[in-house]
């Protein structure tokens, strides 16, 4: 069941229910939960927020993130041409990147070292300038969903916003050596704020592709995180929320196929990786092992009782936190 629209995340000092909700909850101010006792001590140690834009063309893959980790601050952009084979990226660690009072929304404006993203009516502008330029300009419109998801060890809730086949542009200038640019329904926001569990696993899925009756579809999909609360179809802008899910992978996860289903039988599909963003931080506050798979998927979807053959672009990732 997907709620009704709601404008924000805290009500009479407590959070909305947990469930799934319609377009964008844009307040999600979490002062109340932030502090324990009389310091914002969970800001530092609990609370984690971050924005990632996936862009998944025919002619490119593309990945731009901010995230602040109470403690230490990342971001990282990449991009990878199907017409030239080459993958690129570039990424910043900054401790305590982000000052106490950093309480944001999805439109407030975010900056660390050569990364910046800024939100006017909707429209996000996102810039990586650094050993390359990344220009993207990606549009939140309103088919979005915003999940309220229990946590774990004492902690409230994790806050997350899916949305998916929204407008958006890209420019790539590769240190002068190349250009790349695409444009149309490819663009994916996930933005999240919340208190994670002190160790979070999950599997995660996210494509923007056609049936063979030429419907346009996206997925989002998780597994051991948030309560597969997020697992969402979305079919010419409409939602249909899907069950648990399955992944199957082998060694090496960026090499190999990956098959991913729900078990309710409404998505198989399989994943070919072109490659991998690949990151094994062991900080002293945090630690963080991923491998986001970045390729071309195909496999059957039952929309309405009528199964269809797809193909797609996206990515899947495997992740092991402790912060």
């Amino acid at each position: 069941m997907i709620h009704n629209f709601q404008s924000a995340l805290c009500i009479n000092n407590t959070h909305l229910p947990f469930g799934v909700y319609d377009d964008l909850i844009s307040n999600v101010d979490t002062t109340v939960w932030d502090k324990q006792g009389l310091v914002t001590k969970k800001r530092r140690t609990e609370r984690k927020t971050w924005i990632f834009v996936g862009v998944f063309s025919p002619e490119l893959i593309a990945g731009f993130a901010i995230a602040d980790a109470g403690m230490v601050a990342t971001a990282f952009s990449y991009f990878y041409s199907f017409k030239d084979g080459i993958f690129v990226e570039d990424k910043t660690t900054v401790p305590l990147g982000f000052p106490q009072s950093f309480n944001p929304n999805l439109d407030s404006e975010w900056t660390l070292g050569n990364y910046s993203i800024k939100t006017i009516n909707g429209k996000m502008t996102l810039q990586y300038l650094g050993k390359y330029k990344m220009y993207i300009e990606i549009e939140n419109t309103k088919q979005g969903a915003s999940i309220v998801a229990p946590s774990k060890g004492n902690r409230p809730f994790n806050f997350t916003y899916k949305n998916v086949c929204v407008p958006v542009k890209v420019q790539i200038n590769n240190g002068g050596i190349s250009t790349y640019a695409t444009s149309g329904n490819y663009g994916s926001i996930d933005f999240t704020k919340g208190f994670p569990p002190r160790e979070t696993i999950w599997n995660w899925l996210s494509f923007i592709g056609k049936t063979e009756s030429n419907k346009n579809i996206a997925v989002n999909l998780v597994d051991r995180f948030n309560d597969n609360m997020e697992n969402i179809l979305w079919v010419d802008g409409r939602k249909i929320l899907l069950s648990a899910a399955t992944f199957s992978f082998n060694e090496p996860l960026d090499k190999t196929d990956w098959l991913i289903a729900t078990k309710d039988g409404i998505l198989n599909c399989h994943l070919s990786p072109k490659g991998a963003r690949k990151e094994n931080v062991n900080a002293l506050v945090l630690k963080s092992k991923f491998i986001q798979p970045y390729g071309i998927l195909d496999g059957t979807i039952n929309i309405d009782g009528n199964i269809e053959k797809f193909t797609a672009f996206g990515v899947a990732e495997d992740h092991h936190a402790v912060w």
